[in-house]
């Protein structure tokens, strides 16, 4: 089914960010309170988290999540 290859792919990102040592302890800890909020939904988990993410940083007032327009 598609939707699962989807879910893979999503749980396959979320698993690189958890990983890197460069992510921080904070975002990480986010991301997993919100894998634990939404099981079996990875897809919804990471929606959530970048909704929280939005006005965190520069650049928000447009929409962005944290990025910064060229």
């Amino acid at each position: 089914m598609q939707e699962e290859g989807l879910r893979r792919q999503i749980m396959g990102v979320i698993s690189h960010v958890l990983a890197d040592e460069a992510t921080d302890t904070d975002v990480r800890m986010a991301l997993l309170r919100h894998l634990g909020e939404n099981p079996g939904s990875p897809e919804q988990a990471l929606l959530a988290h970048l909704r929280d993410c939005q006005g965190d940083g520069p650049g928000t007032d447009s929409g962005a999540a944290g990025m910064v327009p060229p």
